[in-house]
Parts: C-alpha cells; structure tokens; sequence
C-alpha cells in the first residue's frame, strides 16, 4: 500500500512538472493506447459466423435451431430467419451432427428414406415412398445447376394395365425457382428435360412439364405434338442453314467495300423427305458354283455253277450333282434429310460517293453507281461463298442502289451532343467538387490555425512554462533551469522604447550622435 502511494506521489510530481501542452499529449496517448488495445481484443475475440444452412423453411429453421440450443452451440438467424449461422470452429461438425439426426429434414427426401427398415411396410407404400425418393434425387440433382436456386419435381407414374392400349404414360412437371429473372436459355431447358426423362422408365421428353416460380412456362408447348415439333425443328434447322450462308457472304462484302456498304439475303428450301431403297440386280453371265455332290454305289453278286466253282460280278454307279448360283447385288440407299434443295441471295450495294461543289460553292455528296464489270465480280463472289449451283436453279439478284444515310447523320448528330452534354457535365462536375474541396480545406486550415494561435496564447511552452502573471523578469529567470534561454515576458511588463532611448542618451551620448549622423549620410 505504502509502494502505492509512493508510485502514484512520483506520478504526481512529474506531472506537475510537465507543461499543460505535455500533460495533454500525454493524456491523449494512454487514451489512444487504451482505445487500440480495447479494439485489437474485440478483433481477436470476435467469432467468426459461417453459414451452416440457408433458404430453410420455418419448420426446419425451429428444429435446426432446437438442436443447437439442446447442444450449446452458438448461432445467429439472418435473412428473415431463413439462413442459420454458426461459429466457424463449430461448422462442419454441427452440419454433421445434424446430418447424423437426420436434419433438416424436408420434403426433398432421397433415397436415404429406405435407410429405415420397417418391416409392416405394404406394397403401396413402397411405391409411393419410391416416387418420393425420385423426385427427391431429381430435385436435388436440379438445384445443383447454377441457375436454379430452387427445384420441386412431382412425378406421376400410372398402375400397369393388362392391356397395351390402356396403359397410360408417365409425366412429370418441374418447378423452378430461377437465381436471376432472365431465364434459362432453350439449350438448359433442354437438358432438364432430358435429364428428367432418362431418370424415369418410360417417361418421355414430351411428357414433362417446366414452369417457374411465377408460373410462366418454360418447356416448348409444341413438344406433345410431334408433327408440330418436326416443323420446329425443321424451321430452326433452315434459319441456320440461311444464317450461315448470310454471314460467309456479308463478311467477304465487308472485307471488300467497306461495313455497311451492302445487305445480304438468303432463302434456302431444304429437302426433309425421307426415303430407303433397296435393290437386288442379278447378272446372268457371271455363275459360281455353289455346291456340288457326288454319290458312288458298288453292288456284288454271288452265283455257283455246276462245277461248284463261284463265279463273282461287281455293279458298280456314279452320281454327281452340282449346284450353281447366278450372281446378285443388293444395295439399300438412305437419303442425307435436310440438304439443300435451293437457294436465293439477295444483295443490296451502295454506289460510290464523291465531293463536289455546287454551284453556290458548296460542298455536297454526289452518288454515283458502280460499273457492271465490278457489280459481277461481287456477284461471282457471293456465288462462290453461298455454294451457288445452276443445276438447282438457285438464283441470284444484286442490285446497286443508293443507301438511305440520313438516318445516320441523326444519329450522328445525336450522339455528338450527347457526348458533348456528358462532357461538359463530367468537367463541371469535376470544378464544382475541386472548389468544394478547396473551400473546405481553406476553411479547416482558417480553423486549425486559429485553434492553434489560441492554444498558444493560454498554454506556455519552453521558457514561458516558468512565468506565471505578476512575475518579473528576475523571478522567471530564476525559476527555470540554467541551459535555457530566458521567458519572454509579456509586452506590458518591458520598459518602453522612449525610456530605452533615454536611457542610453544620458549614458552614452556619443553613441547617440553617431547613430543619428550615420542615418543622416544614408
């Protein structure tokens, strides 16, 4: 106790001896210190939340939430109450205590329900909680895809019938809750669909059905119709034919006369017929032997004359049969569905433009066609880049005609003012927030130093410290230190300049007189 107050009498001394101006940093660096070390130890003590689940449902959120309340471990709800945080050292072995719990636990079920054996199960139920296993799985599957936040899959898989033309097809209908509100592009949808069908037995593309979460549909309405689905398909396969054949054409225009110097047009009639052929031709002059037989029989006879002697006889006959086979050539021929069967192209080119002055002296432009000899070198071009055959009487029309360009000048000048109002907008904008910032940094430095001047004014420092109001020179001199120059004494207590100059006067006149005539040369 006795060391204590000897510590905080040292303290106290020392402070005392300390200006104003010292003892006001010093405050302001135990705060500062202070402050720092309350900081850094709410840093090194904060708990770092990591998502154990998120977009639960209520029902799911509360047991979640039970469970980790029965365990003691932390937690914290965001998002309305859907996502459940919890300390990052406790993550993965909460995730898989709850996993071993069996939770969550929604309506997506896979095939972990035939995990539990019940033995009184019936058949019914076996195929129902089969279906809801599938649709589980397939649920899951989707909600994989990036683009799919959500999946419900509901599956309807119809009782076998005894006859075939009353058994029913299986459907399927998928809900989709997109991440983004743009979609899923044609070749997803597809992919869904297809993945769905080859999940399920007997379950066609054509059965299933794809909406969104605001009920707008997503599969191709024409897919149950397979005629309707062949046109489809038919047209989308002609759009690209003539897509491609417009752009090997328009791109070699470009690399010749220049962008939008010309419009190319194709039509394209593609042949969708299906056909199979088969011939058998024979050719009578070429046989080959196909097989050949030969039978070989020999008989013996016996007779005894009257001299008892034995007399032999051998009968013996050649069969040869030989089969021969006229060749034959059998050819079976599938026609190649969707080639061309004929091509139009149309193109549009833009003559030449010239300066010239018109008669009030004025500068305009003048249109002038291109010569045949170069509109049919182009024409060959576009011939060659379209694949243009004479034999399918595909046609060709090229015409030189001036393009319509005003609309362009418009645009032109539309967007040249535009530019010119965000450029003019971008430099006021950048004046007006330089003289604020200016204005404000002349007003905080007209404030800083004038807080500073009053600073100095009311707190001493350096030899001042040792001047109190009422001190003489003498006294101020002999309170501080020897090393140090001596305080300035306030204006008030210095004898004035008429007295100095007296003073000196009758002390040394000679000094006077010199002065004064030294300043009278100058």
């Amino acid at each position: 106790m006795d060391y204590l107050k000897q510590l905080l009498g040292q303290l106290s001394e020392i402070v005392k001896r300390m200006s104003v101006s010292q003892v006001v940093m010093l405050v302001a660096a135990v705060v500062g210190c202070i402050v720092g070390i309350i900081a850094i130890a709410g840093w090194v003590g904060k708990v770092n939340y990591q998502p154990l689940y998120t977009n639960l449902e209520p029902s799911e959120a509360a047991e979640v939430v039970r469970y980790l309340v029965d365990n003691k471990i932390q937690y914290q709800l965001t998002n309305s109450g859907t996502t459940i945080e919890v300390p990052e050292k406790n993550l993965y072995e909460a995730r898989l205590s709850l996993a071993s719990q069996g939770l969550p636990h929604s309506g997506t079920v896979g095939y972990s329900i035939f995990d539990q054996t019940n033995l009184g199960m019936t058949d019914f139920l076996q195929k129902l909680n089969y279906r809801r296993a599938l649709e589980g799985e397939l649920g899951r599957t989707i909600s994989s895809l990036s683009e799919v936040k959500a999946c419900r899959v509901h599956i309807v898989i119809p009782e076998e019938r005894l006859f075939a033309d009353q058994q029913q097809e299986a459907t399927a209908s998928v809900v989709l809750k997109l991440r983004r509100s743009g979609g899923l592009a044609k070749s997803q949808i597809s992919g869904i669909t297809h993945l769905v069908s080859s999940s399920v037995e007997g379950l066609k593309p054509g059965n299933i059905t794809i909406v969104d979460s605001d009920g707008n549909m997503l599969s191709s309405p024409v897919a149950n119709d397979q005629l309707a689905a062949m046109s489809a398909s038919q047209m989308e396969m002609s759009q690209t034919v003539e897509k491609d054949l417009e752009r090997k054409a328009q791109t070699m225009l470009d690399g010749v006369l220049g962008p939008g110097k010309s419009i190319v047009r194709v039509s394209t009639e593609l042949n969708f017929n299906q056909y199979s052929k088969t011939s058998e031709n024979y050719d009578p002059n070429t046989i080959a032997v196909r097989s050949e037989q030969k039978t070989e029989n020999t008989d013996v006879a016996q007779k005894k004359s009257t001299q008892a002697a034995e007399d032999k006889q051998d009968n013996r006959s050649n069969v040869s049969i030989t089969n021969y086979e006229v060749s034959k050539t059998v050819e079976t021929q599938n026609n190649a569905v969707g080639t061309i069967k004929r091509v139009s192209v149309a193109v549009l080119l833009d003559g030449n433009y010239k300066t010239v002055k018109n008669a009030n002296g004025v500068e305009e432009m003048v249109y002038e066609p291109r010569p045949q000899e170069e509109i049919d070198r182009l024409g060959a071009i576009v011939k060659n880049a379209v694949g243009f055959s004479s034999e399918r009487s595909d046609q060709l029309e090229i015409v030189n005609i001036a393009f319509d360009k005003t609309y362009l000048k418009e645009e032109e000048q539309g967007f040249e003012q535009q530019y010119n109002r965000q450029f003019y907008y971008e430099i006021g904008k950048k004046v007006v927030v330089g003289l604020l910032v200016l204005a404000a940094a002349f007003f905080v430095y007209r404030k800083v130093k004038k807080f500073f001047a009053g600073l100095a004014s009311v707190l001493p420092s350096g030899p001042n410290q040792y001047y109190h109001p009422g001190m003489t020179q003498a006294q101020a001199m002999a309170a501080m230190p020897q090393d140090m120059s001596p305080p300035i004494v306030p204006e008030s207590r210095q004898p004035k300049l008429v007295d100095q100059m007296q003073k000196v006067a009758k002390e040394d006149p000679e000094e006077i007189a010199r002065v004064i005539k030294t300043m009278m040369v100058e």
